[in-house]
């Protein structure tokens, strides 16, 4: 019984008690953070900071003070204690930043309180709290360790001026707000979108999706554009030449419905075209156009730019090759192309059109996908045969709703009287994919109809065709709820 009596006095159950519970509690922490990252829930970080650093320390703390029994003025119990504290006043802080930040939707606080604020709200915290900390268990003066603290702040700051001077940058930029998380910004010869500000420095990912880090003592010391203030809508300007025998007012009309008739393109404010230089090969025009914000730019210029090829072909716009040459009367620089007689040898229904007077007042044209080629604005008033690429029928309703009636294909013809009968008021034909078109005046088509039987009965049966899906168009629609 007496050597019962004297084993409980040694400090075994307490070992027993540490060795299995120090296990259960990194199983069960292991477990919640597995749970917490599977949903996504931003207390799992501080999870791992309580298994990483707060219970080792605790368990150490217990080691020294149940088993070895070391007393609690001993260095090494002060020392352990002092870490744990700190550790958990750094863990508890980060729960409350969680919850009260990372926790939240769209409009929550995080969205309208920086990151780097909350770390150096954090840290500033915990080094006041490591102050109260410091002079419980150690029993000393606040006073002295302000006063260590201070003489190594000085050794510390000469030691790392360069981060130092990025930290306080970082405070700068957070104090005036120049740029926030999500902002397109041009710095340092680069223009991407603010994914991420910290304490040493801004990143940007470019379009290439490539991350630039920017120090903050860059951003600074030196200029930068934030391209999404004061709104997030973007001007540009795209300057194009085009030939000295082109009249400026004509090429600066067909530039601005170019600008309008672009997808991405805002109506207000309203594109401008201006008249800007006589250069050395052209006359240099101005287009001025803005957009929805920095993510559509690329593509509303692409698309401008695309289109803008198209536009002059067709319409006999010429943009001057930038080179140096002599060429004689009969040379050109540019790439012969395929005659209006070349194109018609695949359509032999139509080959009169490449003799006589037809072929003299017969024009090829070219659209790109995506371009209007008859609408109630602008009708197309002369009878046009697709010679390559396809074109879609598109009814207009009252409600502003389009519906697709009909696909034009390689051979088929439209334009005046010939679309989809007396419903042409009310619909539009859009290229689909890139549009090749033999046009020419109505009376030449009507006279080659009135030559061939064969091509009347086909052009009519076509027509019929298309009055009937517009009617059928109109009457779902109209069926259809609302």
């Amino acid at each position: 019984m007496n050597s019962l009596t004297d084993m409980s006095n040694l400090p075994l159950w307490p070992a027993i008690w540490l060795a299995i519970g120090f296990p259960v509690c990194l199983l069960i922490l292991n477990e919640c953070i597995n749970a917490f990252e599977r949903r996504g829930n931003p207390l799992a970080g501080n999870l791992r900071t309580l298994r990483t650093f707060v219970l080792p320390a605790l368990a150490v703390l217990l080691f020294v003070r149940w088993i070895l029994e070391l007393p609690s003025d001993h260095v090494a119990v002060r020392w352990t204690e002092t870490i744990f504290w700190i550790a958990l006043l750094y863990a508890l802080l980060g729960v409350i930043n969680d919850i009260v930040f990372g926790l939240g939707g769209a409009n929550s606080l995080s969205e309208r309180v920086p990151k780097l604020f909350r770390d150096i709200a954090r840290f500033a915290l915990v080094a006041l709290g490591a102050m109260v900390i410091y002079s419980k268990v150690w029993g000393m003066e606040v006073q002295g360790a302000i006063t260590a603290l201070g003489v190594g702040s000085v050794v510390f700051g000469l030691a790392l001026q360069e981060p130092l001077g990025n930290i306080v940058s970082g405070l700068m930029l957070l104090l005036e707000r120049p740029l926030n998380v999500g902002d397109w910004i041009t710095a340092d010869g680069v223009t991407g979108k603010v994914v991420e500000i910290n304490w040493r420095s801004v990143h940007i990912e470019t379009p290439t999706r490539e991350i630039r880090v920017v120090p903050n003592v860059s951003l600074y010391k030196s200029a930068f554009s934030n391209l999404s203030r004061p709104t997030t809508e973007r001007t540009e300007v795209v300057e194009v030449g085009f030939s000295y025998d082109d009249p400026p007012n004509r090429v600066k009309q067909l530039l601005e419905e170019l600008l309008k008739s672009t997808p991405g393109i805002k109506s207000i404010p309203g594109p401008l075209v201006r008249t800007v230089n006589y250069a050395d090969f052209s006359i240099i025009y101005r287009m001025i156009f803005t957009v929805e914000s920095q993510e559509v730019l690329a593509m509303t210029r692409d698309q401008l730019m695309t289109r803008l090829w198209y536009m002059a072909r067709r319409e006999g716009l010429t943009i001057p090759f930038p080179i140096q040459m002599e060429y004689g009367p009969s040379e050109n620089p540019s790439k012969p192309q395929k005659s209006a007689s070349e194109w018609l040898q695949n359509h032999r229904r139509f080959e009169a059109l490449a003799s006589g007077a037809a072929q003299d007042q017969s024009t090829l044209m070219e659209y790109t996908a995506g371009e209007i080629i008859h609408s109630p604005s602008r009708p197309f008033t002369q009878c046009a045969l697709i010679l390559n690429g396809r074109a879609s029928l598109v009814l207009l309703h009252s409600d502003g709703q389009q519906s697709i009636v009909a696909n034009l294909e390689s051979g088929e013809c439209f334009g005046d009287r010939i679309t989809a009968g007396s419903s042409n008021e009310n619909v539009i034909i859009r290229a689909e994919k890139d549009l090749t078109l033999l046009t020419l005046p109505a009376e030449q088509m009507d006279s080659l109809i009135n030559r061939s039987s064969s091509l009347a009965s086909e052009i009519g049966e076509a027509i019929e065709v298309r009055r009937q899906a517009v009617i059928a168009a109109k009457r779902m629609h109209h069926a259809s709820p609302k």
